[in-house]
């Protein structure tokens, strides 16, 4: 059986120098985006959520795996 993927959203930018990314949501479970959430992208890279925070119409999030704005 194959594994099934959910667009939950998509990274619009880099947001400051600390790594975070703006994501716009494309879904309305705010879950998806708490602290430990594991994430895949589209190139198949996967990313686990460290913080999040709302801004705006957007999340900003912090990835483990990403440590700096060049990161991002």
């Amino acid at each position: 059986m194959r594994d099934e993927l959910l667009a939950v959203g998509r990274i619009a930018r880099s947001h400051g120098v600390g790594g975070e990314v703006a994501v716009r949501p494309l879904t309305e479970v705010e879950s998806r985006f708490r602290p430990g959430s594991v994430l895949r992208l589209e190139d198949g890279r996967v990313l686990t959520v460290e913080r999040s925070r709302s801004h705006h119409d957007r999340v900003l999030v912090k990835f483990e795996e990403v440590t700096d704005r060049d990161d991002a």
